[in-house]
């Protein structure tokens, strides 16, 4: 039962059956109570007014019943019997329509009669009121006043009988009322059920129809959630929050691709140009050796941002491996700032590393060292000239915080939000062609993630921050 139409409708339908049929039987019963109750009550009624009637002369019993005294008994439908027991057991008199058949001999306390189902000797089922009482000799029972047996009173039993055949047939036709009442009225209700469900299901119906209007080249389209019922409200914004992420990844796709192609359009121009200008004209050897030099150096840079750019790819297709091992960081930090201090004397920086002999964190060496390298050679290439590049680091609980600080930053704190985005420089024109294409960071930003720490940059009095926290033991190498 995959429909949701069809999974509502059969649990309303069923559920309202149930509550139906619950109903219909306490309704049959309670009424069914009521009647047997009344039947009962007239037959009680029935043997109080002849046991006050009842007049014993010898062995006869004699009834002198006016017959206005029961006007409402009268009228109960069906075959009444009578019958009179002596306390030894001897039948002093019965009616006529009995024959040569007996009642079920019932009785109570004086004066309280018993009512009891039992089955007629012709088959047919019939309820019985008997009650024991005592009267004196050859006198009435004024009033039903009964007094106890003693001295010349007299104690019969007396039991009174009808046929329930027009009762029974009663709650028959009660139920039979009930049973069309409620198929009606199911009928009634499926129809309903229909309706309101079909009406509840209209908007989900609106919003697949507005989902299948959003073209595959625009994203920017979203679900209007106004008219819509509460219920379906989450469901929407959370479909509007899938779209824009989607908008958002697309974006940036497009524009990763366009970034791509400008960057590698810059060095492959380069080359061009300087193949072309050292083949216009016969050259000396030193001269065809320093294009080879420019040649080789673009080519460099080119092939540090495509290495940059498949670092990205696999670690945003496939959960990175990492071989975990203690890491000593100031001998890190030291490797690392080799790659970059010639280029920092030339420009006249001065490095200062504050990291602790002392400090490690269980890492892994080549990403730690790619994240390491990629910071000091952010440092060196936007530090002012003369500048100061700083790298110190500290341990808090299980936390091993490092910080590289560089001078000379004009970053305001809304361009330092975008550091780490893919291809972002302060420069939008990217007049230069430099090694660095706005993928260093990056890479910084998604190697910490992903080896379970931290980066956060940040600007303050001309000084840029960057500030990694690391665990001491990351997560997989406890599990390992």
């Amino acid at each position: 039962m995959k429909s949701l139409r069809t999974r509502l409708l059969v649990g309303m339908i069923g559920s309202f059956a149930l509550l139906l049929m619950a109903f219909g039987l306490a309704i049959d019963a309670l009424i069914e109570y009521m009647l047997v109750r009344e039947f009962d009550f007239y037959l009680e009624t029935v043997a109080r007014t002849l046991a006050a009637a009842t007049q014993v002369g010898g062995d006869r019993v004699e009834v002198k019943l006016v017959p206005e005294a029961l006007p409402d008994i009268q009228q109960v439908e069906g075959e009444l019997f009578s019958q009179y027991w002596k306390d030894d057991g001897t039948v002093l008199a019965k009616s006529r329509n009995l024959a040569d058949h007996s009642l079920p001999r019932l009785s109570d306390e004086v004066g309280h009669p018993l009512v009891r189902p039992f089955v007629l000797p012709d088959g047919r089922k019939a309820r019985a009121a008997g009650m024991r009482f005592a009267i004196q000799r050859g006198a009435s029972n004024p009033e039903g006043s009964l007094s106890e047996a003693g001295g010349g009173n007299v104690c019969l039993t007396l039991v009174v009988a009808r046929d329930t055949t027009d009762l029974e047939s009663h709650v028959r036709q009660l139920r039979w009322l009930l049973l069309a009442a409620g198929a009606a009225t199911m009928t009634v209700g499926a129809g309903v059920s229909v309706v309101v469900i079909r009406r509840s299901l209209r908007p989900l119906h609106h919003v697949a129809a507005n989902i299948a209007a959003i073209k595959e080249d625009d994203l920017s389209a979203r679900i209007p959630s106004a008219t819509l019922p509460e219920e379906v409200i989450p469901l929407v914004q959370r479909l509007n929050e899938l779209l824009h992420r989607l908008d958002e990844a697309f974006a940036r796709e497009r524009s990763l691709t366009a970034d791509i192609a400008h960057e590698l359009r810059t060095p492959v121009a380069g080359i061009l140009s300087t193949a072309s200008v050292t083949l216009s004209a016969d050259r000396e050897p030193a001269e065809y050796q320093e294009a080879l030099e420019d040649v080789r150096g673009i080519a460099r840079r080119m092939r540090s941002m495509i290495e940059n750019l498949l670092t990205l790819a696999r670690l945003d297709s496939q959960p990175a491996q990492f071989q975990f091992e203690s890491i000593e960081l100031a001998e890190l930090v030291e490797q690392s700032w080799r790659g970059s201090q010639d280029k920092a004397a030339q420009r006249g920086l001065t490095f200062e590393s504050a990291v602790p002999d002392d400090l490690s964190c269980t890492s892994d060496r080549n990403a730690l060292s790619i994240v390491f390298a990629n910071l000091l050679d952010n440092a060196v290439e936007y530090a002012n000239d003369n500048g100061r590049i700083e790298v110190a680091a500290r341990k808090t609980d299980s936390i091993v915080e490092i910080e590289v600080v560089n001078t000379g930053c004009q970053l305001t704190e809304e361009q330092v939000a975008h550091v780490f985005d893919r291809f972002w420089r302060a420069d939008p024109s990217r007049k230069d062609a430099s090694l660095h294409v706005g993928l260093g960071l990056a890479l910084v930003h998604r190697l910490t993630t992903a080896l379970g720490g931290k980066v956060v940059a940040r600007v303050s009095n001309g000084e840029f921050t960057i500030s990694i926290r690391l665990p001491i033991i990351p997560f997989q190498a406890e599990v390992a």
